[in-house]
């Protein structure tokens, strides 16, 4: 507990008492954030801390019997040796929380999403956890508004506005998402971040998630207002000018290369092929096709690999002088 602020039991029960005035919309109420607090010896019992915060905070030697903190979020916690006997958290956000030689007879935290929680030499008997769900450390990807303009394959979500801590972000629009079944069975597990019109805003991308296309419409309606949310395929016209179309490489056309009627050992039409493309300005694809060649052991794919890098044609249709044999110290039958 060592460079934690820690709380006494007047201000913990004038907290609560705030904190519920909150949560039922009266005047003069405070949402319950404790950040950085200790808590020992200290009685929650029969307290409602729906939707408070708490984070990085220890609890020690506490009575959390018959606690409420449905919808918390419980951030870098330690509850060690607490009696959380009949504690109620569900549809909590846990995140980095150890439980240690705590007592959590029938406790409850049903439908909450964690990452890296663990109890420590704890009574679990009837302790729920149904339909709690992992939530991955989403992958942050930094990128300009430019790069979005080349994304014209790609669709995805779009939130604007989005300060703050975006790991939070994501964890929150996950569990959202898998709270109202928009998400089936998985998560966004990376997201894209950029700034643009002076705000920072994070693009949810569909790739690799299992999702109902209609709800998640629905949800955005719903939430415009909060989230700003629109799609990658409106946001870049309307905002970034339309997508670039990515400009495909032109195919070099392959060199006509006279290898019908030549030596057919493969040593001495790789050689043929490999100074034709060394003409042609292709020294790498020379490379790349001997490479090809002498590791694939066999004769006919090595035909075929020579096919894709020239145009096969009969020494009786041109005129060029049969190449000599490049030397290769690998055998092949």
């Amino acid at each position: 507990m060592d460079g934690k602020r820690k709380v006494t039991q007047e201000e913990l029960d004038n907290a609560c008492i705030l904190h519920n005035k909150y949560i039922e919309g009266e005047d003069g109420g405070k949402q319950a954030v404790f950040e950085n607090c200790s808590f020992e010896r200290l009685s929650f019992n029969n307290k409602q801390f729906n939707g408070a915060v708490f984070r990085n905070c220890d609890f020690k030697l506490c009575d959390l019997s018959d606690t409420g903190m449905c919808f918390a979020e419980i951030h870098n916690v330690r509850f060690n040796s607490c009696n959380c006997h009949m504690l109620t958290a569900e549809e909590a956000a846990f995140r980095d929380v150890t439980f240690d030689k705590c007592d959590l007879r029938s406790a409850v935290f049903t439908h909450s999403s964690l990452r890296n929680i663990s109890f420590d030499k704890c009574d679990t008997e009837k302790m729920s956890m149904q339909n709690c769900y992992e939530l991955p450390e989403a992958e942050i990807i930094r990128i300009s508004a430019e790069d979005l303009c080349k994304m014209s394959d790609k669709e995805g979500l779009i939130l604007r506005g989005c300060g703050g801590d975006l790991q939070e972000w994501a964890d929150g629009i996950n569990s959202a998402l898998i709270d109202t079944e928009i998400l089936r069975h998985t998560a966004f597990e990376k997201m894209y971040v950029f700034e643009n019109e002076g705000h920072t805003n994070i693009m949810f991308p569909f790739d690799d998630v299992e999702l109902d296309i209609g709800k998640l419409a629905m949800w955005r309606l719903q939430t415009h207002e909060q989230f700003g949310g629109t799609w990658l395929s409106d946001y870049v016209p309307n905002r970034l000018g339309g997508f670039i179309e990515e400009q495909p490489a032109q195919e070099q056309k392959k060199p006509d290369c006279p290898l019908i009627g030549q030596d057919s050992n493969i040593y001495n039409l790789m050689g043929i092929a490999s100074k034709t493309l060394k003409r042609n300005g292709m020294a790498e694809q020379a490379k790349e096709m001997c490479d090809r060649i002498t590791s694939s052991g066999d004769y006919n794919k090595a035909l075929c690999i020579i096919g894709e890098y020239v145009n096969i044609t009969s020494v009786d249709d041109d005129d060029m002088e049969e190449s000599e044999d490049e030397e290769m110290g690998v055998t092949m039958n």
